[in-house]
């Protein structure tokens, strides 16, 4: 495990904070992507210790069937339960790593992000928040299994969101190459290879090349018309993955990212930490400094304010200008719908416009 930044840590032989655990959670997440990967080619380590529950679950899984049987669904379900098996396992070793640690408060955080619905574990973090409890919540976007089996970088990612009681939330992405973290006083990329290095609360690459924009694999449908103002739109499956690589690690200037639950939406204080603008598409409200995007953050996750669709950008004028040519789109999709109008039999035979 790589050493942590000073300014992530309270001091020589202090109990680690917000900051502190976040590293913690991001180099143990990068770690486990790697050992995945290496799994894929050289199958997996045969003398890595194993955990109680997967010591059962092996066992499990040896009583129950001794190989993989054939057909299209078997196997589909079996890569649905590997894809499982390792979010499990990535869980479970990000709670190994904080049992090991000495925090704040002389209170493990509890994880979040193995079990339940993400409505589910919002509730449960938003519990923890209220009682003042630490928690620390790791949530998978996009796709692990798509991940697993193409090696497709932008498929997934993870969104790390840490509370320690009297401290402000930290947030991270972790990606299958990086990790970014970023509070209100700084930001940090870490690498396996170099280690963590501070950042400059500025993108990674200082230019920008306007024929890019990442837009959600959703939107792929709107590929023709996006050209007109992009001529190389980039439609990711993970949109979070595709921000922190091609927007914050490249010279992707903007990216629109449809609104997801809060606890995975990790990568807007991430991206304000990195000197990126957050505008919100409905609202208009502009996210520019970490200590706001925090501060919102925090909000929603105690449920007072709900996230709408946003766009990252390296200044206002590009967040604005993407806003107006969606805007634009919408209404030009609602002129092309032919069900759009309302006609004076709609009511007769039971069509309703609002379910069309």
């Amino acid at each position: 495990m790589h050493d942590l930044p000073q300014a992530l840590t309270n001091g020589p032989q202090q109990p680690l904070g917000a900051g502190g655990v976040t590293a913690h959670v991001c180099g143990t997440a990068l770690h486990m992507f790697d050992t995945f990967a290496r799994e894929k080619i050289y199958g997996q380590d045969l003398d890595q210790p194993l955990t109680q529950d997967e010591q059962d679950r092996k066992v499990l899984a040896l009583l129950g069937q001794r190989y993989i049987p054939p057909g299209i669904p078997s196997r589909d379900a079996h890569e649905e339960t590997q894809a499982a098996a390792c979010r499990r396992r990535l869980v479970e070793a990000v709670e190994q790593t904080l049992h090991s640690l000495d925090t704040e408060g002389g209170r493990t955080p509890t994880v979040l992000g193995a079990d339940g619905t993400p409505r589910e574990r919002e509730a449960a973090f938003r519990a923890h928040v209220r009682a003042e409890r630490p928690v620390v919540s790791v949530c998978f976007t996009g796709s692990l299994r798509r991940w697993l089996s193409t090696g497709d970088p932008q498929a997934t990612s993870i969104a790390v969101t840490t509370y320690i009681p009297g401290r402000p939330l930290y947030a991270a992405q972790v990606t299958a190459a990086t990790a970014l973290l970023s509070d209100c006083s700084g930001s940090w990329r870490l690498t396996l290879k170099d280690g963590w290095l501070a950042m400059t609360g500025e993108p990674a690459v200082a230019e920008e090349d306007p024929n890019y924009i990442v837009l959600p694999h959703s939107m792929t449908d709107s590929a023709s018309r996006m050209r007109r103002h992009y001529p190389e739109p980039l439609f990711p499956y993970d949109t979070s993955s595709a921000v922190a690589q091609a927007v914050l690690g490249g010279k992707v200037p903007v990216a629109f990212h449809l609104t997801e639950p809060v606890l995975n939406s990790a990568i807007i204080p991430v991206a304000t930490g990195h000197g990126m603008i957050v505008l919100f598409l409905d609202s208009g409200e502009v996210l520019e400094k970490p200590w706001d995007a925090s501060r919102y953050m925090f909000k929603a996750v105690t449920g007072e304010q709900s996230f709408g669709d946003f766009i990252i950008a390296r200044d206002l004028w590009a967040a604005r200008r993407i806003r107006r040519i969606l805007t634009a789109e919408a209404h030009a999709a609602e002129d092309l719908d032919p069900l759009a109008v309302p006609d004076d039999l709609d009511d007769d035979f039971g069509f309703d416009l609002n379910d069309a």
